[in-house]
């Protein structure tokens, strides 16, 4: 088996014990965590008309509670969908305790990936090494530096 890369995975999730576990889980094994309590923290939550300003994707991952304030992860994850967003959908996750047919149509619809609360840590990294494999060997980030 092949290394797999680091990865830059976003966490948007209101819970600080969730993000923080996966943040240091996540960090432990070499990839780069950045967590957020909601959506907001997305270039395109405040834009209706417009496309994503960035030319390359901001994350590799990103992981997505459904219930969080403002905006739920369904919705954003469809905000981003429709704007233009340029991380892979499959490289997408939703997050949820609750598992009812409604929310598997949503995330299937959205192309991602569904994750149960509570949630198995090696199901977790088993993801992410399913999304390095999708990743294109020369892969480049947006800046995210002002």
């Amino acid at each position: 088996m092949s290394e797999q890369p680091r990865l830059r995975i976003f966490i948007f999730d209101d819970d600080p014990a969730i993000t923080r576990l996966l943040q240091i889980m996540l960090s432990h094994k070499g990839h780069h965590v950045r967590t957020f309590p909601n959506p907001t923290a997305c270039p395109v939550y405040n834009r209706t008309a417009c496309t994503c300003p960035q030319d390359l994707p901001c994350a590799d991952v990103i992981i997505t509670d459904i219930m969080m304030p403002h905006m739920s992860g369904i919705d954003m994850l469809a905000l981003q969908k429709a704007h233009g967003c340029k991380a892979l959908a499959a490289n997408k996750a939703l997050l949820s305790a609750s598992v009812n047919a409604e929310i598997q149509q949503a995330a299937a619809d959205l192309g991602c990936h569904f994750l149960k609360k509570p949630f198995r840590i090696n199901e977790v990294l088993d993801w992410l090494e399913e999304c390095a494999q999708r990743l294109p060997a020369n892969r480049q980030l947006a800046d995210l530096e002002p």
